[in-house]
């Protein structure tokens, strides 16, 4: 009895060392939240005329848990998005050409203290022959921990001679006022009819054939099969993407709370430049673990009958 209480005494003094140690780890991991950045507003759209200048701001600064200062480093970058809407950083099209008028306000390399705000001011100056259409730049802000003429790397570090690179990132949307064409096409937009996993999700590719970006804006829709009361609906906030001039845009909207098993029709809208396509269908949601029961039961179903087919024709033999 003595040996027993003595175990259950060193089990219970080693899960409290345990906890204990845990509680510490996580004082020390809060404690060293380390440096920070955030970035307001991430983007901008602004329309300028050939000829005219126009200043625009946003704000970075070292969130409020961080625990030392952050030095940044601003880089202003044409850019583009690629099919699948992921930010390429190069010009393409000759829609890049802004990052000729654009100067920055304040110098290029800094630091934030903790709790530090800092305004990035700009000017973009535009010439008189500035061809109509759209414009494109990025304003890009490289964060570290140590000054950036010391030694850096983009994998943290626990070494006080390495730092981890933080960046972010200002995307810049800019019209050149004259003549604007906007024109698109809805290339495909889709949805499934049975799923064994996953959400209940529209699909649409769209072409932007014009010479500045648009604005494509998608609307999924769900009913139970035997009513017309919405299950779900982005109609009020509809999700949007930019798409720029010359380009193509994959996208998908999906039900976040797609139920396991169910069957519902759905309506899937897409916009964009005046065009619209609406795909509706009724979507099957099956698990596959529902899939292989079914099967099972229809083929149990269906041995059933023929045995019993059998059986009563050897019956009828052995009678007559």
């Amino acid at each position: 009895m003595n040996y027993t209480f003595k175990k259950l005494k060193n089990w219970v003094v080693a899960i409290l060392v345990m906890a204990f140690g845990v509680l510490v780890f996580n004082i020390d991991s809060v404690s060293a939240a380390g440096y920070g950045l955030s970035m307001s507003p991430m983007k901008q759209s602004i329309i300028i005329d050939p000829g005219d200048s126009y200043k625009l701001s946003f704000r970075i600064s070292n969130p409020s848990n961080s625990t030392q200062d952050t030095y940044y480093k601003i880089e202003i970058e044409p850019f583009y998005r690629d099919e699948n809407g992921a930010v390429v950083y190069e010009a393409e099209g000759g829609h890049g050409e802004i990052v000729k008028w654009v100067s920055l306000g304040i110098p290029a390399e800094g630091k934030l203290a903790p709790n530090d705000v800092k305004e990035v001011l700009m000017t973009i100056n535009v010439p008189e022959s500035a061809s109509a259409g759209g414009q494109y730049f990025s304003v890009n802000v490289t964060a570290a921990a140590k000054p950036f003429d010391e030694e850096q790397s983009e994998e943290a570090s626990d070494s006080a001679t390495i730092k981890e690179i933080k960046r972010m990132s200002h995307l810049v949307y800019v019209e050149i006022t004259g003549t604007v064409i906007k024109k698109g096409n809805i290339l495909s937009a889709d949805l499934p009819g049975f799923l064994l996993s996953g959400k209940i999700t529209g699909s649409a590719t769209v072409e932007n054939l014009g010479n500045v970006h648009g604005e494509a804006k998608y609307v999924l829709k769900v009913f139970p099969l035997f009513s017309d009361e919405e299950i779900y609906t982005n109609e009020e906030n509809p999700e949007e993407k930019t798409v720029l001039p010359n380009r193509t845009l994959y996208n998908e909207t999906a039900w976040e709370g797609t139920p396991n098993i169910g069957i519902f029709n759905v309506v899937y809208t897409v916009e964009f430049e005046g065009s619209t396509a609406e795909v509706r269908k009724m979507v099957i949601r099956c698990p596959v673990w529902l899939l292989f029961l079914v099967l099972f039961a229809v083929a149990a179903i269906i041995i059933y009958f023929v045995t019993r087919t059998r059986t009563r024709r050897g019956t009828r033999r052995d009678e007559e």
